[in-house]
């Protein structure tokens, strides 16, 4: 399941790249400084030049994931607007020909999760702070889906050693620290972050939650991980996927 992509794959499902709409900007060339040298080598490894700057991403895949201690096939499509929002569809096939169907999703709104047994039977319906302040973090750590997020002007990063620094920024009100871990190629190799939940089932505080990639996959010359396993860091990963297919955007000024 987690066989890595190489670098200039792309899935046979993928459609023709589009042309860039009209008003995108070309990305410029990755500073030397103030970025620390990690960051710097994952942005030229990841973004093309002259590439058009998106600000979200449409992301494709498919995987497994644990329901009540069993793992389960999905097929996913999710937006991703960093810092803003996030909204995660699913459909997952569970046993005896169970198909559960719904969304995760964060938004000036806030965040709630909608979940249905065949799309009809309520199974989970959460919102409230808890769940707001556990999807910020959970969009915050997806921001390498959109590399060139990286460079947004309210993010400030601090370097650690020469594979690993920490990006600063706010996300539903909420400061976020997450910790980068680039390869010598300047492939990512993870990213780790203070996230609100309770998966010991006790009360919601924040826990160390980690993903970790490996391969790649190309789409419009930019580099996105895949291979990806996450959870908590105090219990198994939860999630394995491949990101099957990337459409990146730009909001309309």
């Amino acid at each position: 399941m987690r066989t890595p992509h190489s670098p200039a794959e792309k899935p046979a499902s993928e459609p023709p790249a589009a042309e860039p709409p009209a008003g995108d900007h070309p990305v410029r060339d990755v500073p030397t400084s103030p970025l620390p040298e990690p960051i710097r080598r994952w942005l030229a490894h990841a973004v093309p030049p002259g590439a058009p700057t998106p600000t979200s991403v449409e992301l494709r895949a498919h995987g497994r994931i644990r329901v009540r201690r069993r793992w389960c096939p999905f097929e996913s499509r999710q937006t991703l607007t960093p810092p803003t929002a996030f909204r995660w569809d699913a459909r997952v096939r569970g046993p005896a020909g169970i198909r559960i169907r719904g969304f995760d999703r964060l938004d000036a709104a806030g965040g709630a999760m909608r979940w249905r047994l065949f799309g009809v039977v309520p199974l989970i319906g959460a919102s409230g702070a808890d769940v707001t302040r556990s999807a910020a973090g959970r969009l915050a750590g997806e921001f390498v889906f959109v590399p060139t997020f990286a460079l947004h002007r309210d993010v400030r990063w601090q370097g650690l050693d020469d594979t690993r620094a920490v990006a600063h920024f706010v996300v539903a009100g909420h400061p976020r620290e997450v910790t980068v871990t680039v390869t010598p190629s300047g492939a990512l190799a993870s990213v780790s972050l203070p996230r609100w939940g309770n998966p010991d089932g006790d009360r919601h505080r924040e826990h160390r939650f980690t993903a970790t990639f490996d391969g790649e996959i190309a789409h419009d010359g930019f580099l996105l991980p895949t291979g990806i396993s996450a959870g908590w860091d105090d219990a198994d990963a939860f999630i394995h996927y491949d990101i099957d297919a990337a459409d990146f955007r730009r909001a309309e000024p």
